[in-house]
Order: structure tokens, then sequence, then C-alpha cells
């Protein structure tokens, strides 16, 4: 069995079993369960429950290759960053996984972005990799404010997402949903599962913050659909 595979059923059987989250600060991960350090204030909340714009499983067939856009073979090379251009973002990766107790690992600081090595690798085919790369980051984070993520809530339909490589590849994603979920009662593996076509999730924290606990008790989810551009080749020969 492949490492992505053994932490896919790991992650599950630990969320079966836990059922609920806990944060360092404004951590973003659904079933991580340590406990928050005291001060770990968020220094604004975020927007509570950003509306439904689709389901998460759902594609816009827009998005979907044709036969006079074919998608390029995919490449190998490590992820280098994801990019929301909208916002001016563009967050370094890091690649996490499950800890020895199952558990999603967080990034490390304000500005990294995680991308987890049980899930798909962007560019693959479905049948290859199962289709849905999951990327997790900070929406504010303690002494220093607005984390990577923090705009996360304000993207809307159609909006572009970027994954490039080290060797200057770059896939392209379109949003098509944004919810906004309970952190203690969401469906994991509709998050996290496979999707039927190539796209991207995108994790953070949202609702009420308990400085208590040092948790927020929702969880804002980005889902993007790949965007298959026509070849140059293609369009030149178009052309008049």
């Amino acid at each position: 069995m492949s490492g992505r595979a053994t932490g896919w059923n790991r992650l599950s059987l630990i969320t079966t079993g836990v059922g609920l989250c806990t944060l360092v600060g404004a951590a973003v991960l659904l079933v991580l369960s340590v406990a928050g350090t005291a001060g770990d204030e968020p220094s604004a909340a975020p927007d509570e429950a950003p509306p439904i714009i689709a389901t998460p499983r759902q594609l816009v067939r827009k998005y979907l290759p044709t036969p006079t856009a074919s998608p390029p073979p995919p490449s190998a090379a490590p992820i280098e960053l994801l990019a929301i251009p909208k916002f001016g973002v563009e967050g370094p990766i890091v690649v996490r996984g499950v800890d020895s107790n199952g558990v999603m690992e967080t990034p490390d600081g304000p500005t990294k972005i995680a991308w987890y090595d049980f899930s798909a690798r962007p560019g693959f085919p479905v049948e290859v990799d199962g289709g849905n790369a999951v990327f997790s980051a900070h929406v504010d984070y303690y002494n220093y404010g607005p984390a990577v993520f923090w705009n996360l809530k304000d993207l809307k339909r159609d909006d572009v997402i970027e994954v490039r490589l080290t060797d200057g590849t770059v896939y392209k994603y379109g949003v098509i949903s944004r919810e906004q979920v309970n952190a203690a009662t969401a469906d994991l593996k509709e998050i996290v599962g496979k999707t039927p076509e190539q796209s991207i999730t995108l994790i953070t924290c949202g609702g009420t913050f308990d400085p208590s606990v040092g948790e927020y008790d929702q969880r804002v989810i980005v889902r993007a659909a790949r965007i298959y551009e026509k070849p140059r080749d293609a369009v030149a020969q178009r052309a008049p």
C-alpha cells in the first residue's frame, strides 16, 4: 500500500475515533488534537458563515478537458507555492502528512501553506492519484495578525487559484464552492477524499474563537476545479 493510502486510512480511523478538533492558536485542521496555548488569541474574528456558493463535490463543466484542450502530461516536480492572484497571495508550500497518532500535521508559521501527501498531487490524473489535492494554512497568527489564508472566506465562484511547481509548471483552478462547516461534526471524507475530477481543496479556520481552549469552532472550505487551457498551437491555428 502506498504512503498516501496509508495516511488516508489512519486519518479516517482517528477522525472516527475522536470526532473533534482542537487547535494551537489559529491552526486550521479538522482533526488536530493538541491543546491551545494561553494567550493565543486571534487578531480579529473572521467573518462568520460565508454563504455556500455550490456543493463541495459539484464541478463546473467548462473547466473540464475537451478534444481541443487536452491536458499536458503531469509534472513530478515539487510543489513550490500556491497563489491567489485576486488577493496577491503567494504562500510557499511545506509537505505535511499525519503524525504517529494519525493526526493531520499543521503548517509552521503564518505564511506557509501545507500540502498533504496523502492527497492527490496537482496535475495527475484522477485514476492515478484520486483527484483532490488538499492544502491548509492559518487564517491569523499570534503576534502577527491576518495570515496567508485570511481572505479565503472572500473567494467567489470562478476566482483563480494557481499551484506552481519548481520546474515552472503552473496549474490553474477556478473556485466552484465555498462553505463553512462545524469542526466537530464535518464529514472529513467529503472534504479531503477523492473527487471525480482534478481539484484542490483549501482549508482554514472560521466562525467563533474560544480563547479558553484556543480554538475556532468552524472551518472554511474552498473547492476549486482544474482549468484546462487550450494549447498555444491550437490557438495559433485558429488565428486569422
